[in-house]
């Protein structure tokens, strides 16, 4: 279990940041003398109730601890390890929806919790949805891949009034006349 934790942290090092390739094989090979010295060690160690729990044997960047659990991510995968092409972060699709013409939009955040304490008002306001400016937008774009970007035609679309925006030169639809 411990062998595939560092092969794992190693993948992730790597794929984070160019490493020099002469540099790859001497921290396997720390790594793997670490992990025998600590191997060793531990049949000369006394019962478990006496001893401290040992300090980290290799703290790499982004790699979770020993423990297990892996620290959450909201980043793009930029080359997937199988095909080599860029994934969609899923977070983005439950949480937000992309309009044609390039907007995307989310509900308010607690929009239910404590109900009971706010006014009509502001009960009535967060069920409305809110537009992301145009560096979010950017930022989401780039977040999922191009089958996402691409323009859905759902049955009964509730957001089907929203999806043309004739107000404005640059996205309305243009009439063909025949």
């Amino acid at each position: 279990m411990l062998r595939t934790l560092v092969t794992s942290a190693l993948r992730s090092v790597c794929r984070q940041s160019p490493v020099a390739p002469s540099l790859v094989p001497l921290v396997q090979r720390t790594q793997r003398a670490s992990l025998v010295t600590l191997a060793c060690r531990s049949s000369l160690l006394p019962a478990p109730s006496l001893v401290t729990p040992a300090p980290q044997l290799l703290q790499l960047p982004g790699v979770a601890a020993a423990t297990g659990s892996a620290p959450t991510t909201r980043s793009v995968t930029k080359f997937s390890l199988i095909k080599g092409k860029r994934k969609t972060v899923k977070a983005v699709l439950k949480r937000f929806k992309r309009l044609e013409w390039g907007a995307w939009i989310r509900t308010h955040s607690g929009r239910q919790k404590k109900l009971f304490k706010k006014s009509a008002a502001l009960r009535r306001r967060l069920k409305q949805h809110v537009f992301t400016n145009a560096t979010q937008s950017w930022l989401l774009d780039k977040m999922v891949t191009s089958f996402w970007r691409r323009p859905k035609h759902y049955i009964n679309d509730p957001y089907r009034p929203y999806h043309s925006r004739n107000e404005y030169y640059a996205t309305q639809s243009k009439t063909f006349k025949v």
